[in-house]
């Protein structure tokens, strides 16, 4: 016999899950706008009338206890771990390319060749090199010509300092994101030890709370998902799900967190100013795949393919571009050093010449015979103190050989420049080229990197976020539900009157 008040507790539990149900879309509601929440939802199934004590699992009469109503059986959430996990690989390919193209901007930045300037040629070392070469073949043709000469010597100054300006502002420009490196390796370690302490909190909430590894605490796990997000820009993440509701996180493969426990990153300076990321644990180089922190440290050691040692890369970065300035520096000095003859026997044979350009020592005393670079070349005292150094006079006579000789050299004649082959100009000007087309190439794979992101968010999004009409149309649904099931209450109630009171004794 169906029992009395059965259809009462049926209809019962059709309140309490309609209610339920309006709760959770209420919450939807009011986080539309929240950063990293994901929509909810009441899950219900009907409730089971099966015995498990007898044989064939289910009670003998089975229509008499039909119709017990419903049950909620959890809260959930409404996410897609393959597009969480196709959006994470995504974010890595956007923060590698990002900051690719914001080093080489900065990178465009110190070279200066790109600006405005004379002529639309820029302000870099191009420019001046150009200022050099007129001023020297108006020198060529008055070689006694002391204003000629002073002019001759500014421009010598002007190549020199465009030569200092511009490694200096790539060594400023290395400090600043190898600073940037060791604050972002940082931040990874805190976003490592947050997943460990939201690991901690979901596993307690399962064990104190009766959840589930389906039907959680959501908003922890926004909020590790959230973490996970974020992390996703530095590197290449894995991620695996345990039971206890803890997961485990790779970066480049390389465990960090596993349930509670964790490893961290180091960052390091080698003695030739190259960077490493380890990992502590190990101290072994941490790949970390595409994303934020390896295109730093490629970028830091990038010295192309001409690399001279393995914690070097061949990506073309900050000290590519300082060894170009540098071969630049060392080959003009070698140039202007040994063309222009100082001292001439009887017999015309050049016994020294005249030096033009040296190594400026911490004093500020410029020897031309110690090796110069990009960071110490500066113009020779003789040559600073007096521009008439440069005025060559043979007898009554003015000799401009040296001076066309020097014009030719560094106008016309090819030389061997750390890998490339030709005049001063074009060796520049190659340079120049290449960081344009890698910064062309980059920018363009970041724009498509951030297109394919924001589609994959979107289609996320679609999924994991809240939508106003969506949670409107269950509002109006769920309020129906309960108005229908608090009919069916006073239905129920009504038939339970003619029983008791109505039916004849």
């Amino acid at each position: 016999m169906r029992p009395t008040f059965l259809g009462f507790e049926a209809s019962k539990t059709a309140l309490f899950a309609s209610q339920k149900a309006l709760d959770i879309t209420g919450n939807n509601l009011a986080n539309i706008n929240s950063q990293g929440y994901t929509r909810q939802r009441v899950d219900q199934v009907s409730v089971n009338y099966m015995n498990p004590n007898t044989s064939a699992g289910y009670l003998h009469n089975q229509v008499a206890l039909a119709g017990q109503g419903t049950s909620v059986i959890g809260i959930g959430q409404t996410r897609d771990k393959l597009l969480d996990t196709a959006y994470r690989n995504q974010s890595a390919d956007v923060g590698d390319y990002a900051t690719r193209s914001s080093i080489m901007t900065d990178i465009e930045d110190a070279l200066q060749e790109f600006d405005t300037g004379r002529d639309g040629n820029g302000y870099g070392l191009r420019n001046a090199v150009s200022e050099l070469f007129d001023a020297l073949e108006d020198f060529s043709t008055d070689a006694g010509s002391p204003t000629y000469a002073a002019v001759t010597a500014d421009a010598f100054e002007n190549v020199v300092r465009s030569i200092r300006e511009t490694t200096e502002a790539l060594d400023e420009l290395s400090a600043k994101y190898k600073d940037s490196l060791s604050t972002d390796v940082n931040d990874v370690n805190l976003y490592f030890k947050e997943i460990v302490d939201y690991n901690k909190r979901i596993k307690d909430a399962l064990v104190s709370n009766d959840y589930t590894s389906e039907y959680g605490p959501n908003e922890l796990l926004d909020a590790r998902n959230k973490v996970l997000d974020e992390l996703s820009a530095y590197g290449e993440l894995g991620i695996s799900y345990n039971k206890d509701g803890t997961i485990n996180v790779s970066l480049g493969g390389k465990t960090a967190v596993k349930g509670l426990e964790m490893d961290e990153l180091m960052y390091s300076e080698n003695t030739d100013g190259t960077v490493n990321v380890l990992w502590k644990s190990e101290a072994v180089p941490a790949e970390t795949g595409k994303g934020i922190l390896m295109a730093q440290k490629n970028m830091l050691n990038g010295s192309g393919l001409e690399r001279q040692n393995n914690t070097e890369t061949t990506d073309r970065g900050i000290r590519y571009y300082k060894e170009k300035i540098d071969s630049f520096a060392v080959r003009f000095a070698a140039i202007c050093n040994t063309t222009i003859p100082d001292q001439v026997d009887a017999d015309g044979n050049v016994l020294s010449y005249k030096k033009l350009i040296g190594c400026e020592m911490p004093d500020g005393e410029v020897y031309p015979d110690m090796h110069v670079d990009a960071n110490n070349i500066w113009i020779t005292d003789d040559l600073s103190e007096s521009a008439t150094y440069l005025l060559n006079k043979n007898g009554k006579d003015i000799d401009n050989t040296g001076l066309l000789n020097l014009t030719a050299k560094l106008t016309n004649s090819q030389f061997e420049f750390d890998g490339f082959t030709g005049t001063f100009e074009n060796f520049v000007s190659d340079y120049v080229v290449t960081l344009g087309s890698d910064l062309s190439y980059v920018n363009e794979n970041y724009e498509a990197a951030v297109t394919v992101g924001n589609n994959i968010s979107e289609m996320r999004d679609s999924v994991t976020g809240v939508s106003e009409t969506e949670e409107t149309a269950n509002m109006l649904m769920y309020n129906r539900a309960f108005q229908a099931a608090s009919r069916m209450m006073t239905v129920m109630d009504d038939l339970l009157d003619v029983i008791i009171n109505q039916m004849a004794v």
